[in-house]
């Protein structure tokens, strides 16, 4: 299997491999030396070549939610690690914003939609990964579908290891390069075990506080939101909690609450019956026409239209 070319949808710099459906089967069947895990492909993405599912239109702000239902399940775990600028996903219900540092963690069989930040596109190095072990990797990872992301900060080591993913799996489909593929990736995701159990960035307390502060603005969508109030529910001034809010998300409670409104918003168009005014209403706008203004300034298309589309898609599906 060769390096792809810039043409089609390879775009300039991006490198992305991908074991073809009839090598995986025996390889697990046949080499018993790739059952606990083993390397399906491995890539990186540069810049506005980072778009893994779905980007969000082209507009300036934080990044919106997808604009179509979640895309099928991964044949296996796939591992995002983010170097630079930012992106988004939406994982069981949730959705969550990745900066540079973060590592994102999909793990196999559920349905996901992610993407690059629309204004400072993300640069990834990612690999996907299947085997008997898998499980207990993710396991060691912390992650879940609740709780995707590991704070790795900047490593090389981890660049360098990913591209030793991508440069054996770029050499062939043979079991010599499957076996060193696959020892790369266990070799990575072991330095990433690592890293997770002695990061020594403190996220015990002021993670805890922007989550619960994410969690009462998800809760609370119809209601205005002043950074004072999620300030005391946080015992901390309102300087400190929009400095730890924007250090951890990338954005401000204010951007950050319209994504929140425009993400339930979409659920909404997409599985009750409820007009724009009272989706409008339920979120906390006294104006539809300031909600429709809004939900078009994120998603490109007015509710109406987005509804249209998202029937449109069911039907075809």
């Amino acid at each position: 299997m060769n390096k792809r070319s810039t043409k089609g949808n390879v775009l300039d710099g991006e490198r992305r491999v991908l074991l073809p459906a009839a090598v995986i089967k025996p390889a697990l069947r046949d080499h018993p030396l790739l059952h606990g895990l083993l390397a399906l492909g491995a890539g990186y993405a540069p810049g506005t070549a980072g778009h893994l599912r779905r980007p969000p239109p082209d507009i300036n702000g934080p990044p919106p939610p997808p604009p179509a239902p979640p895309a099928p399940p991964l044949p296996g775990a796939l591992l995002v690690y983010c170097v630079k600028g930012g992106g988004w996903c939406e994982l069981a219900g949730h959705l969550h914003t990745v900066r540079a540092g973060d590592l994102l963690v999909l793990p196999p069989d559920v349905p996901h939609a992610c993407g690059a930040h629309v204004s400072n596109p993300w640069t990834i190095h990612w690999a996907l990964a299947t085997g008997g072990n898998i499980r207990e990797y993710l396991n060691e990872l912390g992650t879940s579908t609740k709780a995707p992301l590991v704070w790795m900060g900047d490593d090389l080591q981890l660049a360098r290891l990913f591209n030793e993913v991508v440069r054996t799996l770029e050499q062939g489909t043979a079991f010599l390069n499957l076996l060193h593929a696959s020892h790369a990736l266990a070799h990575l995701l072991a330095v990433m075990i690592r890293h997770r159990h002695e990061q020594t960035r403190d996220t015990s307390d002021s993670v805890q506080k922007v989550a619960e502060g994410i969690i009462y603005m998800s809760e609370h969508l119809d209601q205005p939101m002043r950074v004072s109030a999620l300030a005391a529910l946080a015992n901390l001034s309102p300087a400190h909690f929009s400095m730890l809010f924007k250090e951890q998300t990338g954005c401000s409670t204010r951007d950050y609450l319209h994504l929140l409104r425009i993400h339930r918003a979409c659920q909404l168009l997409r599985s009750s019956t409820l007009n724009v005014k009272e989706i409008a209403t339920r979120l906390g706008y006294q104006d539809q026409f300031h909600f429709s203004r809004q939900f078009k300034a994120f998603q490109g298309v007015s509710p109406s239209e987005y509804r249209e589309g998202s029937s449109s898609n069911q039907a075809k599906g």
